[in-house]
């Protein structure tokens, strides 16, 4: 799958552009059984008890065979070698499902927010596996912010977020159930409570950086992170210079 003009020029000028199915509805089911067996609130929650937590894992593809598979999907390599280029290295995955009731939202911040020692612009995909809109949890974005480069992030718990963020412009990001967004890690974003007593909004996030990316503060290579194209071509199987300490 490759974006078209129209698709590219949305994504540089606002952040963010919703790309529809990637996925066969098979690939679909297998990724949804996986996910319902590894993100459950016995396993690990977030938010807070008096606004109502939601589950949440991290690096499933550590914990799941058939999801790793698709880190390299054809389709997703052939998005992010357009998008980030010919060396690209697999970032980070996560699943999070605002469960029905989960009222905690996570509030405005980029995805760069959470490396506060500095790291370069690397692309999110979000993989929604259910309908989300605003009444079940999703996304609510800031078009064209990440054209202004990083911002400063307070770290409130376990997250990061910008203070003081004026919400005016923001307009929802809506997903059908198999879509798949993409979006900038600079691009300001949030995610609103579960209102609904029934409906679930998971989701599953994966992200690439160029594979040259240092850290800001330390001049450090992210080595750590598995190579998945190099020049062009894609890395089977994925391997990185040094162990991810997670």
């Amino acid at each position: 799958m490759r974006l078209t003009p129209e698709q590219l020029e949305a994504f540089r000028d606002q952040g963010f552009v919703n790309i529809g199915k990637m996925f066969t509805e098979h690939e679909l089911e297998t990724i949804a059984s996986e996910y319902d067996r590894l993100v459950t609130f016995d396993a690990q929650t977030l938010g807070n008890e008096a606004d109502g937590v939601y589950p949440y894992r991290a690096m499933l593809n550590f914990r799941s065979p058939a999801l790793k598979k698709f880190l390299t999907h054809p389709e997703m390599l052939e998005l992010v070698g357009q998008l980030v280029g010919p060396d690209v290295r697999f970032w980070w995955d996560q699943g999070i499902n605002k469960a029905p009731g989960s009222g905690s939202l996570i509030r405005w911040h980029q995805d760069n927010g959470y490396h506060p020692d500095g790291c370069p612009e690397f692309l999110t995909t979000w993989l929604a596996l259910d309908d989300s809109d605003l009444d079940n949890g999703g996304l609510q974005v800031l078009p064209g912010s990440h054209r202004k480069g990083p911002r400063e992030h307070a770290l409130e718990t376990v997250h990061y977020h910008v203070p003081d963020v004026d919400g005016a412009e923001a307009i929802a990001l809506p997903a059908g159930a198999g879509e798949t967004l993409l979006f900038s890690t600079l691009l300001l974003h949030q995610t609103v409570g579960n209102k609904t007593s029934s409906r679930q909004r998971r989701a599953w996030v994966i992200q690439y950086g160029p594979a040259d990316a240092k850290n800001f503060t330390t001049g450090e290579p992210y080595d750590d992170r598995p190579w998945v194209l190099k020049g062009g071509r894609p890395v089977d199987p994925p391997y990185a210079e040094r162990r991810l300490q997670l």
